[in-house]
């Protein structure tokens, strides 16, 4: 199911959201398993297609060819057992019209001289396989705990879907379900910043997983590539070729008549580097990208949801309208974990639906004379006295009939601008940022 479920979740990337689907998530959260999933799956098979349907590895052996041994051995003895260069060596120049070609690491090897093995090549699609799935694992952890709840919620609320009077019922029970629920959502909320705060950890993971894998050469990668490319005349040998080098050295043992161990010395082109060099070129400058977003995005949006300040505007822009009564209502008291899970259903609610099913969470909440838990378990300690019991009643019912009149009269309001002079760029910025 979960490679089922990863593989739709890659065509949804290149095909798009579909109609009745959810969003549990944010697009921050979306960028590491659908786009990053993608990426890492995509360079995967066509890493893996380059070495089936070309020559990754060929290999030329003089000693080898006169002791009778085929090339084809050459080749595939060096492709599994890996090839080598020496680093201490000068890179060896050739000029030709026009242009130099540096070959780094060839030579005749001193005795007791440094090796440096390149053993990656044949493992980069595996490799990049795996990452594709662990960027994968947080949004599966998420949608494991979240267990289709929205979705079950709100998938058939859409206003061209259905007529205004199955739309009303609909947001009276889905208002009904969400009041009885308030205060509940604390870890529903802890369980998704546990996921996103994974996507964190896995990013720097997989960036010291792919340095571990090439010889601890990727954390440094783009910044010396980018002086390369910026001034090619101060290096000597391209940080492409001494990350991946094109030409390497590999040594065949062969046992003489008297079983003398002969080394014999090839000379390897890795065709399959050319592709492998740009393509980690383009992973680095992706995961340093997405890891200082990724971090930006998280700590604001913790700390946004815990700024009482700021939910009325959220939830005014969300829903298209300066009248913030009931959003007030709604918000005012709830906890972080209900913000957070009515945020989730902001997102997928259009504006009509979700303007009303505030009109109607917020009379729902003034009927049972509190607005939120906290107000809730303090009616419960208020006893109402003689002289006032009518005098409330009377406001409560006036509060009733005013509120029956704004969840009816809020969905047939004309869609106002969600933005007006009073609302500070502080509120505007922390929308556009809870919105990633």
């Amino acid at each position: 199911m979960a490679i089922t479920s990863l593989m739709g979740d890659v065509a949804m990337t290149i095909k798009g959201k579909m109609p009745g689907q959810v969003n549990i998530d944010n697009k921050v959260f979306q960028l590491h398993y659908r786009l990053t999933t993608f990426l890492f799956l995509g360079f995967s098979i066509l890493s893996t297609t380059t070495s089936l349907i070309g020559h990754p590895i060929n290999c030329f052996c003089r000693d080898c060819e006169e002791k009778g041994i085929s090339k084809e051995v050459i080749d595939t003895h060096c492709w599994i057992t890996g090839t080598y260069t020496l680093p201490n060596k000068s890179a060896v120049t050739m000029r030709k019209i026009g242009f130099e070609s540096h070959f780094y690491g060839l030579g005749t090897q001193e005795p007791n001289e440094y090796r440096k093995y390149h053993l990656y090549y044949q493992w980069v699609p595996f490799v990049l396989f795996i990452q594709g799935v662990l960027f994968y694992l947080p949004h599966w952890m998420w949608e494991i705990n979240e267990d289709g709840r929205v979705h079950a919620l709100v998938h058939d609320m859409r206003l061209p879907n259905m007529d205004k009077d199955t739309l009303k019922k609909k947001i009276g029970n889905l208002s009904m379900y969400v009041n009885e629920t308030l205060g509940s959502y604390d870890g529903y909320y802890l369980r998704f910043l546990l996921c996103d705060f994974l996507n964190i950890v896995n990013v720097f993971a997989n960036m010291f997983l792919i340095d571990h894998f090439i010889n601890h050469e990727f954390l440094t990668y783009g910044p010396r590539c980018a002086r390369y490319f910026q001034d090619p005349s101060k290096v000597d040998v391209s940080p492409l070729t001494f990350t991946f080098p094109k030409l390497t050295k590999c040594e065949f043992q062969l046992y003489g008549v008297s079983g003398t161990v002969q080394n014999l010395d090839a000379l390897c082109v890795l065709a399959l580097n050319i592709l492998n060099e740009k393509v980690y070129l383009f992973l680095w400058f992706w995961l340093v990208i997405l890891s200082c977003i990724t971090c930006v995005v998280f700590f604001f949006r913790t700390s946004l949801m815990f700024v009482k300040r700021f939910r009325v505007p959220l939830f005014q822009r969300r829903a298209h309208t300066l009248r913030s009564q009931d959003i007030k209502d709604v918000v005012r008291n709830i906890k972080v974990g209900d913000f957070f899970f009515l945020s989730l259903l902001a997102k997928n609610l259009d504006i009509t639906a979700f303007r009303m099913f505030l009109a109607h969470l917020a009379r729902a909440m003034r009927k049972q004379g509190g607005l939120g838990p906290a107000a809730r378990s303090a009616q419960g300690r208020r006893l109402p006295t003689g002289g006032h019991t009518g005098q409330s009643q009377h406001q409560e019912g006036h509060v009733a009939r005013q509120s029956a009149r704004d969840g009816e009269a809020a969905p047939l309001a004309p869609k106002e601008p969600a933005g007006n002079s009073t609302v500070s760029t502080a509120e505007i910025v922390a929308y556009h940022l809870n919105d990633v």
